[in-house]
């Protein structure tokens, strides 16, 4: 059995409040504009509601290219069950530096002990920095 993907956000800060246990998210997006590529994204992190998480498992983000062979794998996750399986399960992390080889399509894919679960999709867009200056 699968875990059911509550949510998939894209942000620039994840971080899990030590005092209260909750998600801190700041800054989401779908769209990365930038004048010029290859180009790196500074600030880019990843949180995701999971449940019905029935067996421990592996949690694994793949980055790629839509019809591309450009792919960049994120170190997996260890996933432990909790007791009801009602529960939520969140997880997250920072990604320092994304890198966007080019313009285009691009999307997160979640693996769950390697079979793909759910994906999120980002759009990269190229800047025109003249047509910006004229307004």
């Amino acid at each position: 059995m699968k875990p059911l993907v509550l949510a998939m956000v894209i942000c620039d800060n994840y971080y899990r409040d030590a005092h209260t246990g909750k998600s801190i998210l700041s800054g989401t997006f779908s769209s990365i504009n930038s004048p010029s590529y290859p180009s790196k994204h500074g600030n880019c992190a990843i949180y995701v509601a999971l449940t019905d998480v029935a067996t421990d498992g592996d949690a694994q983000l793949i980055f790629r290219k839509e019809n591309s062979p450009f792919t960049m794998e994120l170190p997996p996750w260890k996933v432990q069950a909790p007791g009801n399986h009602r529960a939520v399960v969140e997880i997250g992390g920072n990604i320092n530096g994304l890198p966007i080889p080019e313009e285009g399509s691009y999307e997160f894919v979640l693996l769950w002990n390697g079979a793909e679960i759910a994906l999120r999709r980002l759009t990269a867009n190229k800047l025109d920095m003249d047509e910006n200056q004229e307004q």
